[in-house]
């Protein structure tokens, strides 16, 4: 009698050692996906950063803010990346279209600030200092993306206020905020 008591006493310890490993993996889960989300806002944030730089790279070099042939190099890639992380590339070139919208919005605002005083000297090297550092952060974006909805089919509207106040630039309205983080919503896992 003493034995079967044994066994099931170790049977029952366990089976709740197994409820308590997974009630503890699923909240590890559950409290890792607001830190996916988080790093995911800060990498558009450190991206958007960028564009003031961007923007006096321009205009030391009177080239126009606009640069049609870039946008669509990096819709491509995009759109490529985001298939090849399980993510419906559709919906990430709408993100990206509302992010290379709040990017160019940033550099107009910028050049217009320029245009009432002196253009900074500092050198500004498009092509091997920013250009590389936003491929990098469009890629990691796109990467966290596929993380937080690994385990969800798409961003949540409760996120909307943690995205709003992540994104730092003065230069940035609300409207473009708002426009991104809706664009973020419709972000979706392939079919």
């Amino acid at each position: 009698m003493s034995l079967m008591k044994t066994k099931r006493t170790r049977s029952l310890s366990m089976i709740l050692t197994m409820i308590f490993s997974a009630f503890i993996f699923s909240t590890a889960v559950r409290s890792a996906e607001p830190e996916s989300s988080l790093m995911l806002f800060q990498a558009i944030d450190e991206r958007l950063a960028h564009m003031e730089d961007v923007a006096l790279f321009k205009a030391q070099n009177q080239m126009p803010v606009e640069d049609i042939e870039r946008e669509k190099i990096v819709l491509s890639d995009a759109k490529q990346l985001a298939s090849s992380h399980g993510l419906d590339p559709d919906s990430m070139e709408r993100f990206f279209i509302a992010q290379i919208s709040a990017a160019k919005a940033i550099q107009y605002r910028y050049r217009a600030a320029l245009l009432t005083r002196e253009i900074p000297t500092r050198l500004v090297d498009l092509q091997a200092g920013i250009r590389p550092a936003l491929d990098r952060l469009g890629n990691d974006i796109i990467v966290l993306f596929a993380t937080v909805l690994h385990s969800r089919s798409a961003m949540e509207e409760q996120s909307r206020e943690r995205f709003m106040n992540t994104l730092q630039s003065q230069l940035l309205a609300d409207a473009e905020r708002e426009a991104m983080f809706d664009a973020m919503l419709e972000v979706r896992r392939s079919q």
